[in-house]
């Protein structure tokens, strides 16, 4: 165990401590920036040109599908391209490096929205105030009725960057079958829409439909309860796609 946190605290400096998650974050920014720059003169406050910018499928997919994926969620493919999979896994063992991969890989992903995000909102913040009037009608916006802005754009921030972990996961998985970091970037989004043509119009719960769990929020009753929610299945699901990142890399191991 100690050996895996040692494994896990490396993995982390890598990938945050790395001028590709600087880049991905500022990428993140940049795209609120772009999407919302139309209506940013006309915001009374900060949380409107945000909704905005998140709010466009394009947009949502490059800050939750794409840029999150550039700090670490690659490597397994980069380090198996270049022949280094075995130098780690004689040191730290199959599980480690993979459970270290699949962590690290949503952690980073993670905060790479979250920063990206963060970072959008603060450069506003300089001539805006962060909250004057609610026109969300979102699963969160008691916080806001009951005058809680800070607690609501941590809500916020952290409900759409939990979308940039399935899609991390999600790379990391796919890159154990393919590992080509061109496809460990590209297949999260080809999956995406798959399983959005496969649950659309399908008769399943709403908050289980692919479009409503990444783009969009779920009521639930409570900002808290429409949380866990999402957290709750996108855990469930990282969770199967983390097994079988284990079993493949072992597969591949094995047969290598």
């Amino acid at each position: 165990m100690k050996q895996f946190f040692y494994l896990l605290a490396a993995d982390l400096r890598r990938a945050i401590l790395s001028i590709r998650f600087l880049l991905s974050a500022c990428g993140v920014a940049l795209v609120l920036f772009i999407a919302s720059w139309g209506q940013i003169k006309f915001a009374r406050d900060v949380l409107y040109p945000l909704g905005l910018g998140i709010s466009g499928t394009a947009s949502m997919l490059i800050i939750a599908g794409i840029l999150p994926l550039f700090p670490f969620a690659t490597t397994f493919a980069t380090e198996w391209q270049e022949r280094a999979v075995r130098f780690w896994i004689v040191r730290t063992g199959i599980r480690n490096y993979s459970m270290s991969k699949v962590l690290v890989s949503a952690i980073s992903g993670f905060l790479t929205t979250a920063v990206g995000m963060l970072m959008f909102v603060l450069a506003l913040r300089t001539r805006l105030p962060l909250f004057v009037e609610s026109f969300t009608r979102d699963p969160y916006e008691p916080l806001l009725l009951a005058g809680k802005p800070v607690q609501y754009l941590c809500y916020y921030i952290t409900h759409y960057s939990l979308s940039a972990v399935l899609f991390a996961v999600a790379a990391v998985w796919v890159s154990t079958f393919i590992p080509n970091k061109f496809t460990a970037v590209a297949a999260p989004l080809v999956l995406y829409f798959v399983a959005h043509r496969a649950t659309t119009g399908r008769s399943i719960p709403q908050y289980l439909r692919i479009v409503v769990l990444v783009e969009g929020m779920y009521p639930t009753g409570s900002p808290h309860t429409s949380l866990l929610l999402k957290l709750g299945i996108v855990l469930i699901l990282c969770l199967l796609m983390g097994y079988g990142t284990v079993r493949q890399i072992r597969r591949r191991i094995q047969n290598d």
